[in-house]
């Protein structure tokens, strides 16, 4: 898709690496040098395909992309701690009920008007709840400062911070290894249980993916103001209703004629019906 227009460009019939450089080079070296920039998700092959096809191009990784790994590692990380406690206990409650306020912005959370939580057998505020079960729980606070230090730098388009934050986390996380390759020569791979904990982080482990030398400067072109029109919301829509209508189709025996179909599909406009003007006469 165009990423400006949003007007669909080619249909393929597969996603393959081997059939979009079969088709994108059908074009001439200085008609595909003419790319600026290339919006896509965290698809490893993706950005190195661009990287071959393009030789001029910026690659940008979608915003929304990057946040729903980010969300999904705290997710993962918040029902670690939520199955330490008994399952119908009032611990165990407040990680399980009121999931989502974790995700939103701090600044964001009712600390005003406090509601009665039928799970926790009490009025709270929405603040409070994330409060106490951040006491619970050091290591899922430190946790959630990050994804929101993130969170805010993403949307604000403020590079600068993105960039300082996923330095400074690959700069300690080069030192966690060495440390590790330290503790294997003296002791084997008998990890001590601090060192287990990083290994089994989720969130480690995405920032880790997000800050490689390969995915750190798509990462940071998603929060730079200059590419902040650009998006992969429209293409993620179209293979949306692809797959909806394959699903209707019970399948696709013909390209050539789903891929008709879905052109016939993608660009169906229903005609407005002509309202006749009624005057009301008083």
């Amino acid at each position: 898709m165009d990423a400006v227009k949003h007007t669909l460009v080619a249909l393929l019939p597969r996603k393959s690496s081997y059939d979009i450089e079969k088709f994108f080079n059908g074009f001439s070296l200085n008609q595909r040098a003419r790319v600026k920039t290339v919006t896509t998700d965290l698809n490893a092959y993706y950005a190195s395909v661009a990287e071959r096809l393009f030789p001029n191009t910026e690659i940008i990784i979608d915003c929304f992309h990057i946040i729903k790994m980010i969300n999904q590692a705290f997710n993962h990380e918040r029902v670690k701690k939520m199955k330490l406690f008994a399952k119908p206990s009032v611990e165990y409650n407040l990680f399980k009920c009121h999931w989502r306020l974790f995700l939103l912005d701090p600044a964001k959370l009712d600390n005003e008007h406090p509601r009665y939580r039928r799970q926790l057998k009490r009025s709270m505020t929405d603040a409070q709840i994330v409060s106490e079960a951040f006491e619970l729980s050091e290591e899922l606070l430190l946790s959630h400062n990050v994804i929101h230090k993130l969170h805010r730098a993403i949307i604000c388009n403020d590079v600068l911070t993105l960039a300082r934050c996923l330095r400074a986390f690959k700069q300690s996380f080069k030192q966690v290894s060495v440390q590790k390759a330290q503790w294997t020569k003296k002791h084997g791979g008998a990890y001590p249980k601090k060192i287990k904990n990083i290994d089994n982080n989720h969130l480690i482990q995405t920032l880790n993916t997000l800050t490689t030398d390969k995915n750190l400067a798509h990462v940071l072109n998603a929060a730079n103001p200059k590419f902040a029109k650009y998006s992969n919301g429209p293409i993620e829509g179209i293979n949306r209703k692809i797959k909806l209508l394959r699903r209707l189709s019970f399948g696709m025996p013909n390209f050539t004629n789903m891929k008709k179909r879905i052109i016939l599909w993608l660009n169906f406009k229903p005609k407005k019906k002509n309202s006749k003007k009624i005057a009301l006469i008083s």
